[in-house]
């Protein structure tokens, strides 16, 4: 691609955990991958780090993304991913063409020592974010469960045995101080009862004639929202299981990447303990 390419590639492996070490001759650069979501500043004196993990294998470009001089437009950057055995068959062949080239490998002992370094350091940590991931999704599975199947259902029962129980007391209440006032005064208590009767069927009646547009679309409205909730009911419960659900599949995948990190970084690290241990 135009302004886009290299003449020698960053190679990295695919689903592998890897540290990249940033830094500038001259000017503040920033290292820049959009599609990878990666951007770092080269700040001259100092070493920048960045995380890289590509979860494919392809070819990623980027520029420089800090406004860096009159040749700031021509600072491509582009980043080969591979797979882990290509990946370390690269590193091979480059180390036996720099060391042919020179003559002798005057730093194999300290390379190798930091190779091994890295590799038991991102074979402890994919194993590590592996283990925290499944026990973190195994509290996960149960929080959904406790939640939805226990503790939903619990507290709207308690809040309606609470309703109706507080209903029931001051019906109890009110009918225990009219028994009362019956006892003492029964044609007055039995008057003031069909009185307050009268007017409650007076008060429907009243409302029915005169807004019977009104009568009914309250009712109706009445009947089909306790229709509505209890044929949702289920629908609801369903949902929230499915939720968790969905929850669950989207952590298949993630727990597939932290397994293939583990796994590739477990083969990296055979492979060049086999290369290393030949020379």
């Amino acid at each position: 691609y135009r302004l886009l390419e290299v003449d020698n590639r960053c190679v990295v492996s695919c689903l592998l955990q890897m540290r990249g070490l940033i830094t500038s001759d001259d000017v503040v650069h920033s290292w820049a991958i959009p599609s990878a979501s990666v951007k770092a500043d080269g700040v001259p004196g100092r070493t920048n780090q960045v995380s890289l993990c590509f979860l494919y294998p392809g070819v990623f470009y980027g520029q420089c993304s800090e406004l860096c001089g009159v040749n700031h437009s021509f600072m491509p950057v582009c980043v080969e991913a591979v797979s882990v055995k290509v990946f370390g068959e690269w590193i091979m062949s480059n180390h036996n063409s720099n060391t042919n080239a020179s003559g002798s490998s005057k730093n194999l002992n300290r390379s190798y020592l930091m190779l091994i370094g890295d590799a038991v350091y991102w074979v402890f940590y994919s194993t590590y974010q592996g283990i925290s991931f499944a026990v973190g999704l195994y509290f996960k599975w149960w929080f959904y469960v406790l939640k939805v199947g226990i503790y939903v259902p619990l507290s709207c029962t308690l809040k309606a045995v609470f309703n109706l129980g507080q209903w029931t007391f001051n019906v109890s209440v009110s009918l225990a101080k009219w028994f009362m006032w019956f006892l003492s005064d029964p044609v007055d208590a039995s008057l003031s009862a069909v009185v307050w009767l009268g007017n409650k069927f007076f008060s429907v009646i009243y409302f029915s004639v005169t807004s019977p547009l009104t009568a009914f679309v309250w009712l109706s409205k009445k009947a089909w929202s306790f229709t509505c909730f209890i044929g949702n009911l289920p629908f609801i419960v369903f949902d929230a299981w499915m939720d968790t659900m969905s929850t669950f599949s989207g952590n298949e995948s993630k727990r597939w990447v932290v397994t293939q990190i583990a796994r590739n970084s477990e083969v990296f690290y055979k492979v060049m303990m086999d290369y290393y241990s030949k020379k």
